[in-house]
């Protein structure tokens, strides 16, 4: 994994933006200035590892394209974005 001081925050977001990540936050209704507020680049790194090495690209396309899957069932970032959707009120 990247060091911080390997990698910018810009750079960070670009990845994301590039990833299915950004259109589960999307999904989510988590905009990514929000992801980018709460989140530590730590976390972030941690969410963008598990994102490029997730076995479950099929089954993420699918609930993207508007199949009924939970992604809690295949998603490996699915509890952290989760809870950063539920606390948006906060």
């Amino acid at each position: 994994m990247n060091s911080q001081q390997e990698i910018s925050c810009e750079e960070q977001e670009a990845m994301v933006k590039g990833m299915l990540l950004s259109n589960m936050l999307e999904h989510l209704k988590v905009s990514l200035d929000r992801y980018f507020r709460k989140t530590s680049f730590p976390d972030r790194e941690s969410h963008i590892q598990r994102c490029r090495q997730c076995a479950c690209v099929r089954e993420c396309v699918h609930m993207l394209l508007g199949d009924s899957i939970d992604p809690e069932t295949f998603c490996p970032n699915s509890e952290a974005l989760a809870q950063l959707a539920y606390n948006q009120g906060k």
